[in-house]
């Protein structure tokens, strides 16, 4: 059966009920197909080795649908292989590369250490950071700091982040949720890679700026992006209809919700994410019918082999939120 709103229904009917019996998730049917048919879509025309997609209510937490490929035969899970039955969405950890620029922006405003309309000098797309030379993907010169973040200027990312300065940006990668776990009702969640700044190298935060040396899972970036959506406030996602009102961490209580920006730079972090979609590198993500915001990265993957970063396998990551007014 299915209640109001599309949820689908698990579990016995016909008798009362006994604890254990019944499960009632937040995913939507019809959200759930879509996620999946548009799945498989863009991994046969990417030609890519696995996908995940994860659709999350800002306000609410709640997941809408949750997918991963290559998938498996629940009916047969004794005989699937180990890395097929992994949800990754949870577990997997991933550099996001430039979508972890959301953070990094929104650090820059909430310090003060930056503004939408600013102009920032991108050097032509070259930067130095503790004897690194670091290279955008086009020679940038003067932009807006608007404009920076619509083409991924790294430049003006790593610029940004020196302002505002290691202890400070950890504190915001912290309170977007990276570096704990979720506390999502789902197995194997992992909270993935972050270290405090005394243990950063002397170029991490030009790195950090960009989405490199640190480890997140698709399901970290999405409550992320949520909570710019949120105007500003972190919402525990969660999978069952009902979930407790506060999580635990390191032994700590963290609440349902929590402020991370203020209102204020959420929505100009909208507005940039908006133009992101309209006019910058993520115009493809734009539905039909309505507004959307969002960001784009493509993280090099690490070469086992040589212990760098490879020339040619990557992990290309979306993400945002439509429509952008609510």
């Amino acid at each position: 059966m299915t209640p109001p709103g599309g949820r689908r229904w698990f579990g016995r009917t016909g008798r009362p009920s006994a604890p254990g019996q019944n499960v009632v998730l937040t995913l939507d049917e019809g959200i759930q197909y879509i996620v999946e048919r548009e799945l498989d879509a863009a991994i046969a025309t990417s030609h890519a080795r696995a996908g995940t997609v994860v659709v999350e209510d800002p306000r609410t937490g709640e997941i809408l649908a949750l997918a991963n490929r290559p998938t498996f035969n629940p009916n047969a899970f004794a005989d699937s292989d180990s890395e097929v039955i992994r949800n990754f969405a949870v577990s997997g950890i991933y550099e996001p590369g430039s979508t972890f620029k959301i953070i990094t922006m929104a650090s820059a405003f909430e310090e003060g250490e930056a503004t939408p309309d600013e102009q920032v000098d991108c050097q032509n797309g070259i930067i130095n950071v503790a004897g690194h030379t670091i290279h955008d993907w086009k020679a940038f010169g003067v932009l807006t700091v608007t404009q920076a973040f619509e083409n991924s200027s790294d430049v003006c990312a790593i610029k940004l982040a020196m302002r505002v300065g290691n202890d400070a940006l950890y504190h915001y990668i912290r309170g977007f949720g990276f570096g704990t776990a979720t506390g999502i009702e789902l197995p194997g969640e992992t909270r993935g890679m972050t270290k405090p700044p005394e243990r950063w190298w002397k170029a991490s935060i030009g790195a950090i700026a960009m989405g490199q040396e640190i480890g997140v899972t698709p399901l970290q970036m999405v409550a992320a992006a949520s909570t710019v959506a949120n105007d500003g406030l972190w919402a525990k996602p969660h999978i069952l209809r009902e979930s407790k009102p506060v999580m635990m961490a390191e032994n700590h209580e963290v609440s349902l919700d929590r402020r991370v920006i203020s209102p204020q730079t959420a929505a100009r972090m909208q507005r940039l994410m908006q133009g992101v979609v309209d006019v910058g590198t993520g115009k493809t993500a734009k539905p039909k019918g309505y507004t959307a915001a969002g960001k784009t990265g493509t993280a090099q993957k690490l070469d086992p082999v040589t212990g760098t970063y490879s020339l040619h396998d990557f992990v290309a990551s979306f993400v945002g939120f439509t429509p952008v007014e609510s």
